[in-house]
């Protein structure tokens, strides 16, 4: 089946009406709007470093609301609908559509998508991938998913880097902010013996659990929480009830890193590492004075493509 898209430009602050009145002809849309883009960098809680620089190209652009319909004569009468719902409309409304191969939307991006080494010992592909592997390198299977890495990000291959050389054999894992659950995946396969893993996106269990099976790991070596530990007073109860743990992973941002810094200090166990990524080179320093004020030492520090990670230790 191939596809018709169809982007619809519009009037700053319309999206959200226009969507929510298309939502009863189509569902799925792609918003482009420079104006979300500014709200969210001014507002004060959200968790970000660093913001894609593309994302600010052109911006006097007028902003537009895109979805797509199958190809086909039931295709063909939502986006009518569409369009009439368009012409009755208070707006300056304008619609352009083209069509799109099935090979196109569905196949063509895994061409960039290939396995990839990490450190001596790791080895990542997605699972429409077969390898011819002679080293004796532990496999990851992992595919992408529609908000969170494969590994290929330098903050993820960091950690990566950091847990293929690092002895994880009959350690307890802990993965904060665990995404896809890659890194704890990969700790696992090293030979980790268990994992807690915890996450403020549902999707993130949803993702991180798949990945967990696709992966051979026995789920009852794992435990998966949802959640923000740092206002979720019970959550952060539940996971320090697991007990101390001998390897914790936090790819995150800094300022959250930093404000969690009691909290791994309380369940890294003696003589255990704390994998620090996610950091803005700009702001590495800030994050190490940090820690080392919190009574951490800093045993290893990496930096790629503009991101830093740390790992520590308690002294």
């Amino acid at each position: 089946m191939d596809y018709i898209k169809a982007r619809i430009t519009i009037k700053k602050g319309d999206a959200d009406i226009l969507c929510a009145r298309l939502s009863d002809i189509v569902t799925g849309f792609e918003i482009d709007d420079p104006a979300v883009i500014d709200d969210f960098v001014n507002d004060k809680d959200s968790r970000w470093d660093y913001i894609e620089e593309g994302l600010y190209e052109n911006p006097d652009r007028r902003p537009s609301v895109t979805f797509y319909v199958d190809d086909s004569e039931d295709g063909a009468m939502l986006l009518a609908r569409a369009e009439a719902l368009l012409a009755a409309a208070d707006g300056e409304y304008e619609m352009e559509t083209e069509r799109v191969k099935s090979a196109d939307w569905e196949n063509n991006w895994k061409e960039f998508y290939k396995p990839f080494k990490v450190g001596s010992r790791l080895y990542v592909r997605p699972s429409w991938e077969s390898i011819d592997d002679d080293e004796g390198r532990r496999v990851l299977i992992m595919d992408p998913a529609s908000s969170f890495g494969t590994g290929s990000h330098a903050t993820t291959r960091l950690c990566m880097e950091q847990i293929d050389a690092m002895d994880c054999v009959g350690k307890s894992i802990l993965d904060m902010g665990c995404g896809s659950g890659i890194l704890g995946c990969c700790a696992m396969l090293m030979g980790g013996r268990s994992l807690v893993a915890c996450d403020i996106e549902e999707s993130a269990m949803t993702t991180t659990k798949k990945n967990l099976e696709v992966n051979g790991i026995p789920l009852e070596k794992c435990a998966l929480y949802r959640g923000d530990v740092i206002r979720d007073k019970k959550l952060a109860a539940e996971i320090t009830e697991k007990g101390s743990y001998d390897i914790i992973l936090a790819n995150i941002v800094a300022d959250v890193l930093m404000a969690m810094s009691e909290f791994f200090k309380s369940r890294l166990a003696e003589n255990g590492r704390l994998i620090l990524s996610g950091i803005i080179n700009e702001r590495a320093e800030e994050v190490k004075a940090h820690f080392l004020s919190a009574g951490y030492t800093v045993d290893a520090r990496m930096e790629r493509d503009g991101w830093t990670m740390l790992s520590v230790s308690l002294r």
